[in-house]
């Protein structure tokens, strides 16, 4: 993957800081559960096409729903009615996680929603596109991790986070990863179904990602996928609102509404 022509970029712990920093806060918060964890936050107008953002399972709780409120106010901004969700997470127990967001896409007001799956966020996105009776028809993926076997066994930055929320490796615990990996339920659902049931995935990754590596993303350009690497842009910039990955996101979600 040539990146000869990538431009500079700001470090990504500067941008994730920034993100962070900026003073967002929803003024409609609904819990769909008991959990402190349930909960959406509702932006923009409602009767806006919806979208639900999912940000990672990886990420601390000061990164994790902050780092992606100022692209849910911007989405809201440009008309779409946003979901941004938080769910439970609880280390060597992937169902919990898998059985929040499940909850969430069966719920009346979010049928029918595009998902945006950020970094780790991918993951509960793919359990739902490529899982059965799926009500979801439409993900995109920023800077995506999509196969968590791969993660652990190439020692990737998540890779220690990885293995304790999954609660074991590979190696000891094949099974786990045959029950929860997205790659692995892709191969068991192919290429040929995935095109025959009419779902769409979008994925875009920055070349300059130092921490899930756009070749990941590279290595999927064979698949029924559409995707879009962004030169230099890194692992943050996928969220931040401005950057000409945001303009790839926007024109990604209008393909989506325009075909529908």
């Amino acid at each position: 993957m040539d990146d000869s022509k990538a431009q500079t970029s700001i470090p990504d712990e500067e941008v994730l800081e920034s993100l962070c920093a900026l003073d967002v806060a929803s003024e409609e918060i609904v819990s769909y559960g008991i959990h402190p964890r349930q909960f959406i936050e509702w932006y923009g107008p409602a009767t806006g096409e919806l979208v639900v953002l999912v940000h990672g399972i990886f990420s601390d709780d000061c990164h994790g729903l902050p780092a992606l409120r100022p692209a849910a106010l911007a989405l809201g901004e440009a008309g779409y009615r946003v979901a941004l969700v938080e769910y439970r997470r609880e280390a060597g127990d992937p169902s919990v996680t898998l059985e929040d967001t499940r909850t969430l896409a069966r719920l009346p007001q979010l049928l029918g929603a595009t998902w945006i799956g950020f970094s780790s966020g991918a993951i509960p996105v793919l359990d739902l596109l490529f899982g059965e009776d799926s009500t979801v028809r439409h993900g995109v993926l920023l800077a995506p991790i999509i196969d968590l076997r791969q993660e652990v066994e190439e020692n990737g930055i998540y890779a220690e986070a990885a293995q304790q929320w999954m609660g074991d490796t590979p190696e000891k615990n094949p099974d786990l990863y045959a029950q929860y990996d997205p790659a692995v339920a892709y191969a068991r659902l192919g290429a040929d179904a995935f095109t025959a049931e009419g779902y769409r995935l979008d994925i875009m990754h920055g070349t300059g990602d130092q921490i899930v590596s756009a070749q990941r993303t590279y290595n999927l350009a064979k698949e029924p996928f559409n995707i879009a690497l962004v030169p230099g842009a890194n692992h943050y910039d996928l969220i931040c609102p401005g950057h000409d990955a945001w303009i790839l996101l926007l024109g990604a979600l209008r393909l989506q509404n325009s075909a529908e």
